[in-house]
């Protein structure tokens, strides 16, 4: 029995380990407060990272 391999056209984890960076660049610098209000509105989707 041969299996063969299906091609990904979407990679999970290297598009979620982009966002992250991306994340990390735009928040470098700030308080903790700020990292709050920025996760928050992130997640509310006034802000897009991707």
């Amino acid at each position: 029995m041969t299996t063969t391999k299906e091609v990904k056209t979407f990679d999970s984890v290297s598009f979620f380990r982009a966002i992250k960076e991306k994340m990390a660049k735009m928040m470098e610098g700030m308080s903790l407060a700020e990292k709050k209000k920025f996760m928050q509105e992130i997640r509310e989707g006034k802000i897009k990272v991707a």
